[in-house]
């Protein structure tokens, strides 16, 4: 391997990267966001969720999307 294939490598690999991180970046926001507006939580289970994702990222936003976030996108009950 050449010197050019090796700094092609390594600027691909530079960019993938940005872009998963990126990606984790908008979901944690969306998730933010989320469970700001959430009115199928309490207070108390609101605060929880917004300092668990300020201080762990990402394995906060996504256990919050699989638990309060689903409560929150579930349809009403047919009649």
């Amino acid at each position: 391997m050449d010197f050019a294939s090796l700094i092609g490598l390594s600027i691909g690999a530079i960019i993938v990267i940005a872009v998963i991180g990126l990606a984790i970046l908008v979901f944690e926001v969306a998730m933010f966001i989320d469970a700001i507006l959430n009115k199928n939580i309490t207070d108390e289970v609101r605060i929880l969720w917004l300092v668990g994702m300020i201080l762990i990222h990402p394995f906060v936003a996504i256990a919050y999307y699989f638990t309060d976030h689903k409560k929150r996108q579930s349809p009403p009950p047919a009649i």
